[in-house]
C-alpha cells in the first residue's frame, strides 16, 4: 500500500461544488486548453471527439453527489470538429503545477466500447525535442479503454532517445483489475529517479525519470470517444470523485482537505500524508482508545506496532466490509502496550470474518528497520476469540546474502511463458541479468486463481502473477527473477493481491512460498507464510 507519512496534501478536489470555466479564469479547473483551442467554444479534443465548454450549446460536466460526470455525446453543437462527438475535459493549466509528489484519482471509468479515459499530466513548458523526432514530455497516471475494461495502461512521454528504442519495457507499465467495475483509485508517485503507478494503492509497476522530468506539470482530466462508439451512438459516461496531489518537499504548502462526498461510501484516506488544519498526529509511544461502527454487537481487537519512519497504518473489515477508516497504531509491542479499537455492529448469529489490513509494512534489511503490525488479542461480546493474534505479515517477506562478486550485467529480454492451464504448475522467468532467484509457489485456489507480484529491495520486477499448481497435490510454480544484485543482502518481497476466507477451510484462497533459492543455493528463510494482513474468525451464538 502507498504511504505518504511525511507527505503533504497540496491539491484537493471532491467535486463537492461546480467549478469550470472555458479559461479557468477565477475557476479551479478550465475546460479548454490554451494552444489546443478550435474555436470560441472548443478544445480539439482526440479520437472522434471534441472537448467543449458548456457555452458551446452543450455541457458535458454535472457535479452532484460528491463526483464529477462527463458524458460524451453524438455532434450536437456547432463548435468542436463538424461531426465529432462532443465530451469534456478539465484541467489546472495556468493555476496549479508541481514538480514530483504523489498525484492520485478516484473514479468509475466508462466501460463503453469507444470511451477512452485519461488523468493525465503536462509540462508548463515543454523542453524541446532535440532530434525533432516529434516526441514531447507527458505523464499519463491512466489511460483506460471501454473495449478493454480490465485494463489499466499508465505511462511516460519523453524527448530521452533511449528509453523510446523499446517505450514498452522503458517507458510504459500495463496492468489488468480482475474486477474493474465501479470506483478504484489510480496513481503515480513521480520522483527525481523513478516514476511509480498504482491502482487501488498498490504499485503496479515503475520506470526510470527521464532527464526531461524534473518541471512543474499540471493535470489534465478526459473522456475522448473512439471509432467503437458508433456501433451503438449512445452516450458515454465517466465519473470522478476526487482528485488528490501531494508533496514531500518539506516546504510545500499543505492546503485543507474538503469535505469527503465518496458517492459510493469508501474513501481510502489521505495514506499518513497531513492536510491543513488537520490535528497533528500523536507522537509514537503511548495508547490510543477507538470505537468504530454502530451497534449492539462490541468487537473488542487489541493491536500494538513497530513503529519505524512513521505508525503503522490499518484499516478493519467484517465480511468483506470495511468499518471506519484508516487508523494509524500509537502502541509500542515492544513495551508490551496495546491500542484498543472497540468495532460496534449488528452481526447475525453465525461464522463471521474479521479482516486487519496492514497498509503500510516496510522492512529496510534490520530487526531495527521494520515496521510491523501485531493483533495482540481479540475478544467479541465479553469472549476471548481463540484465533486472535494471527500475525503481522503484509504477503510474504524475506532477505537473501549475496556475498559475491558481482559480475558484468548483461541483459537478456525478460521472458514470459504462455498462461498455463489452470491447476496446472507453471514456470515464468521475469526481469534480466546475470543473478537467479527461483521461487517455488503454490496455492489454495478458491473462487479464481491467486494474484500476487514480486519486487526486490523494493523495486517490483515484472507484472501481476497468477499462481497455477495446487498446494493439497505437493506441486509448485516455479519463477524465475532474474536481476543484477550487489554483494550484501537483499530484500524481497512478494505480495498477495487477493486474499480471501470465507468462513471454511474450502473457502479460503491462499498463496504459499513453498521454497527459494538464490544463484542454486537455498535461501532458508524461503518459507513465510500466506497472509495479507491478518484474519480470524468469531461466532455469534445469540439467534
Amino acid at each position: 500500500m502507498v504511504d505518504l507519512t511525511g507527505y503533504r496534501l497540496t491539491f484537493d478536489e471532491e467535486f463537492n461544488t461546480r467549478s469550470i470555466s472555458l479559461t479557468g479564469n477565477g475557476t479551479t479547473w478550465a475546460s479548454t486548453r490554451q494552444e489546443w483551442r478550435h474555436d470560441g467554444r472548443s478544445d480539439v479534443g482526440f479520437g472522434i471527439s471534441s472537448f467543449v465548454d458548456a457555452g458551446s450549446g452543450y455541457d458535458p460536466f454535472n457535479v452532484s453527489n460528491g463526483a464529477l460526470t462527463i458524458t460524451a455525446v453524438p455532434d450536437r453543437t456547432p463548435y468542436g470538429y463538424p461531426g465529432a462527438w462532443e465530451s469534456g475535459l478539465v484541467t489546472t493549466q495556468g493555476d496549479f503545477s508541481q514538480t514530483y509528489g504523489y498525484f492520485e484519482v478516484r473514479a468509475d471509468f466508462s466501460d463503453a466500447p469507444g470511451g477512452w479515459d485519461a488523468f493525465w499530466l503536462l509540462p508548463n513548458v515543454q523542453v524541446p525535442d532535440p532530434n525533432s523526432l516529434g516526441r514531447w514530455q507527458e505523464l499519463d497516471v491512466v489511460e483506460h479503454y471501454g473495449v478493454w475494461d480490465k485494463g489499466i495502461y499508465s505511462g511516460i512521454h519523453t524527448t530521452d532517445p533511449a528509453p523510446n528504442e523499446h517505450w514498452q519495457q522503458y517507458l510504459q507499465v500495463y496492468s489488468e483489475m480482475p474486477s474493474p467495475s465501479g470506483y478504484h483509485t489510480y496513481g503515480m508517485n513521480w520522483q527525481a529517479d523513478r516514476i511509480g503507478f498504482y491502482i487501488d494503492g498498490q504499485l503496479v509497476g515503475s520506470q526510470a525519470t527521464p532527464s526531461d522530468m524534473h518541471a512543474p506539470m499540471y493535470l489534465l482530466l478526459d473522456l475522448a470517444v473512439q471509432d467503437p462508439a458508433k456501433i451503438a451512438g449512445v452516450p458515454l459516461t465517466s465519473k470522478i470523485d476526487y482528485v488528490r496531489v501531494y508533496s514531500a518537499d518539506p516546504n510545500a504548502q499543505a492546503v485543507a482537505l474538503g469535505t469527503v462526498s465518496s458517492p459510493d461510501g469508501y474513501d481510502p484516506g489521505l495514506y499518513g500524508a497531513v492536510a491543513a488544519g488537520s490535528p497533528p498526529p500523536p507522537p509514537t509511544g503511548g495508547t490510543t482508545a477507538v470505537t468504530i461502527g454502530s451497534g449492539s454487537d462490541k468487537l473488542v481487537l487489541k493491536l500494538s506496532q513497530d513503529a519505524y519512519l512513521g505508525d503503522a497504518l490499518y484499516t478493519v473489515s467484517v465480511d468483506g466490509v470495511q468499518i471506519g477508516g484508516t487508523m494509524s497504531a500509537r502502541a509500542a509491542h515492544s513495551a508490551g502496550l496495546s491500542d484498543t479499537i472497540t468495532v460496534l455492529g449488528e452481526w447475525a448469529a453465525g461464522t463471521h470474518n474479521v479482516f486487519v489490513h496492514f497498509l503500510n509494512d516496510r522492512w529496510d534489511g534490520t530487526p531495527t528497520s521494520d515496521r510491523n503490525l501485531y493483533l495482540d488479542s481479540a475478544t467479541y461480546n465479553g469472549a476471548v476469540v481463540s484465533g486472535g493474534a494471527l500475525g503481522n505479515l503484509l504477503g510474504q517477506s524475506f532477505g537473501f546474502q549475496d556475498s559475491a562478486t558481482t559480475p558484468p550485467p548483461t541483459t537478456p529480454p525478460p521472458t514470459t511463458t504462455p498462461p498455463p492451464t489452470p491447476s496446472d504448475p507453471t514456470g515464468t522467468t521475469i526481469g534480466s541479468g546475470s543473478d537467479k532467484l527461483v521461487l517455488k509457489l503454490s496455492q489454495d485456489a478458491y473462487l479464481g486463481d491467486a494474484l500476487y507480484t514480486v519486487s526486490v529491495d523494493g523495486v517490483q520486477i515484472g507484472g501481476t502473477l497468477t499462481a497455477s499448481a495446487s498446494h493439497g497435490t505437493g506441486q509448485s510454480d516455479a519463477v524465475t527473477v532474474l536481476g543484477s544484485w550487489s554483494a550484501g543482502t537483499h530484500n524481497v518481497f512478494i505480495h498477495f493481491l487477493n486474499d480471501r476466507w470465507d468462513g471454511t477451510p474450502t473457502t479460503d484462497r491462499n498463496l504459499y512460498l513453498d521454497s527459494a533459492t538464490y544463484n542454486g543455493a537455498v535461501v532458508p528463510e524461503g518459507a513465510l507464510g500466506n497472509l495479507l494482513g491478518q484474519s480470524f474468525t468469531f461466532y455469534d451464538h445469540i439467534a
